[in-house]
């Protein structure tokens, strides 16, 4: 390893100074290592999924992009929504992140800075008259105070851009950290808007199951009136029982449904289960029309594709960083104080010492471990490439996934609607025909049955629905308008 040190002990001249400081900016010109590009990635021109078009300026055609779930128009859904902003745990984490990567990033810019420190240092020496430094003199031995009191500067030329690199690597980091700051916020709100509308729809059930209980108690007491006149059999009040009874256990498996979820709800919004409840809401709103769009529009909307595409930037970065360790790296030492052996004279210009020193070390031998450096930050940086491409594929994956639930969800909602009319018509039938004796009263069961098991379905459709609007919207970013660049 080369290690030339230029020393000078008197004080500094301004044609040195001028002539360190041309050098060092002539140094400093270059960069090793490639420039960051964006990586380019596949885009369709449309998206294969049909979406429903809006015709004309809607509310949902302005999402904003840091409170999209006020197009629900629900105080209750963007109560719990702010509530989540301000206290989940996860956001939390990944401000801490944030606040971590900025200030990664003034380390590596403080680089760019000399350094400079002060040293106090104070000692009493004695030196033996018999020491090998004392020669021919026959100087006595000697006691003395050394007290110093100097400035230390020290900077790092930036000769192949290794500290500029390293900045550029921190920045995309940093961007990378808001980039995850913004999806770790949106899926949580969108998980929020999830189980919300998930209890609603356990709502609906249990409205559904409670007017049913109702229907079946007057059956049961209706049948068993007839049983004790003779008009029918102790088989017709079991039936009657039975489908009273699954429909109350049907209840009670629900309401640990909807607890559950609302337990959920708790945590995200940062708060013990303890105390915190939702009032029941047995009804959910039709889900709106969404635009969607076209597929590249993601590029600039997804921020996991932006938090992507800045972990790209940083490893391109780390490249240069890796190049850089094959040149020499220079470094610039300065030292301006006083040095006496009197604490009262110390501060006299006699009293003065300064020092500047230049410091050039290369790499001759490593044993391959700088080439090594480079080959493994290339295939990081390969690996950051191959996942944002990933990142984008799985984009539109959830798009057109979530454009397709909605789509066949609508033609299955106009289809269930249909057949809740249907079931409940034929239960008005058979009863009738059961009440003037043309029928067993198992007709009417297989009948009721069909009604509940046709609404409990309707009622789910309608979730999902509104889960699947939820999904699109955190598929395509989360809004649109107002948004901040990650």
């Amino acid at each position: 390893m080369s290690n030339i040190r230029l020393r000078e002990s008197r004080p500094l001249h301004a044609g040195s100074a001028l002539t360190i400081g041309v050098v060092t900016l002539a140094l400093s010109a270059c960069m090793v290592g490639p420039n960051y590009h964006p990586p380019a990635a596949p885009a369709a021109p449309a998206f294969t999924e049909p979406a429903k078009p809006v015709t004309a300026p809607t509310y949902a055609a302005a999402i904003a992009y840091h409170n999209w779930w006020k197009i629900y128009r629900d105080p209750k859904l963007d109560d719990l929504e702010n509530q989540a902003d301000a206290a989940n745990r996860d956001i939390k984490i990944a401000i801490a992140h944030v606040d971590e990567a900025a200030a990664a990033t003034k380390i590596a810019r403080s680089y760019l800075l000399p350094t400079v420190s002060g040293q106090l240092s104070v000692s009493r020496n004695r030196e033996a008259q018999d020491r090998p430094n004392n020669g021919e003199t026959d100087q006595r031995a000697a006691t003395y105070n050394d007290i110093q009191l100097p400035l230390v500067a020290g900077y790092e030329v930036d000769a192949w851009g290794r500290v500029r690199r390293s900045v550029e690597s921190a920045d995309a980091t940093q961007q990378a950290s808001a980039a995850d700051l913004r999806f770790v916020r949106l899926s949580i709100e969108a998980t929020v808007a999830i189980d919300y509308f998930d209890l609603r729809e356990s709502d609906q059930e249990l409205g559904i199951l409670d007017a049913m209980i109702a229907d079946f108690t007057k059956s049961l007491a209706l049948i068993d009136s007839r049983f004790h006149h003779g008009l029918n059999s102790d088989l017709d009040v079991e039936q009657a029982k039975t489908i009273l009874d699954e429909t109350k256990a049907q209840e009670q498996a629900l309401k640990i449904q909807r607890a559950q979820l609302e337990h959920a709800i708790a945590v995200l919004l940062g708060r013990t289960v303890e105390g915190f409840s939702l009032p029941s809401q047995p009804s959910n709103p039709l889900p709106p029309d969404i635009p969607a769009g076209l597929p590249s529009d993601l590029l600039e909307r997804r921020p996991d594709i932006a938090e992507a595409d800045r972990d790209v930037a940083a490893a391109t970065a780390q490249i240069g960083i890796a190049k850089a360790a094959y040149f020499p790296q220079f470094s610039l030492t300065g030292v301006a104080g006083y040095e006496s052996t009197n604490a009262v004279s110390l501060l006299n210009w006699e009293n003065t010492l300064t020092t500047l020193g230049a410091s050039a070390v290369a790499p001759i031998f490593t044993g391959g471990r700088l080439r090594a450096g480079v080959e493994q930050a290339q295939a990081a940086y390969r690996e950051c490439l191959a996942q944002y491409e990933k990142t984008v594929l799985v984009a539109y994956q959830e798009v057109e996934d979530q454009l397709a639930a909605l789509h066949y969800l609508d033609s299955e909602s106009q289809a269930e609607a249909s057949a809740v009319l249907d079931a409940r018509r034929t239960e008005e039938i058979a009863l009738q025909r059961y009440k003037v004796g043309l029928v067993g009263y198992l007709d009417v069961v297989y009948a009721q049955q069909a009604v509940l098991t046709n609404e409990q379905i309707a009622a789910q459709i309608s979730g999902q629905r509104l889960a699947a609007s939820v999904g699109l919207i955190k598929a395509l970013g989360g809004g649109w308008t107002g948004r901040d660049t990650p």
